[in-house]
């Protein structure tokens, strides 16, 4: 038995650190490959991912209530809580220990991101147009479908252009918005570790070390 402990703590860490190097074929060496801006936002509790529209647009599937802008941000969380502005601390608490509906929360704006999120933390990387596409692949398989295959309506967002729609994901600890924001960034190729992004500092910890603090 001791003779596999070695080789467990090299497969945990293995397990731990594998998501730290960056995905080649994605996001490669020479910044001069990485053309498309992407831009992560914290707002304190939260962290989302925002992006020009036309990147990820061809993967997502249409709806009425999705902004027609130049930016969309997004960014996912428990559904009663994340939508209630005035939620307190049942919400939240019911939100941490049992497992409950998620959304997806949409953001569309014209402005630049560190303008429209004048008092959030902005940290902008460059990834590549096939990482957008693999990051609009990814938010599409967040986003539940109807029958018809249409963004199921939750409610009205957050911002004058905005609209949280249902998500297929549950949301239960640690599985947390901040680790989905995390998650997203890495398909893009990112050399980030969604394991630790369990807090929106950690995100925007991560994001910075290949990225640039706007503000």
């Amino acid at each position: 038995m001791k003779q596999n402990k070695p080789l467990l703590f090299l497969f945990t860490l293995v397990i731990l650190t594998g998501c730290l190097n960056p995905v080649r074929n994605l996001y490669p060496d020479d910044p001069d490959l990485r053309t498309v801006p992407v831009y992560i936002v914290s707002h304190g509790w939260h962290a989302g991912i925002a992006i020009e529209s036309e990147y990820v647009l061809n993967q997502i599937p249409e709806h009425p209530e999705i902004p027609d802008t130049k930016f969309l941000k997004f960014g996912w969380g428990d559904a009663r809580y994340y939508s209630d502005t005035e939620a307190g601390f049942w919400i939240m608490m019911r939100a941490a220990l049992l497992p409950t509906k998620s959304a997806i929360h949409v953001v569309g704006f014209d402005v630049p991101v560190e303008m429209y999120f004048s008092g959030s933390k902005v940290v902008e990387i460059k990834i590549t147009e096939e990482g957008a596409v693999e990051l609009g692949k990814f938010i599409d398989q967040t986003i539940k479908k109807n029958k018809d295959g249409d963004p199921v309506f939750y409610a009205d967002g957050l911002y004058r252009n905005s609209v949280f729609l249902e998500s297929e994901k549950i949301y239960i600890l640690p599985r947390t918005s901040n680790k989905w924001t995390a998650k997203a960034l890495r398909k893009t190729g990112y050399p980030i570790s969604p394991f630790y992004a369990f807090t929106s500092g950690n995100v925007i910890k991560q994001a910075s070390e290949d990225g640039v603090v706007i503000q």
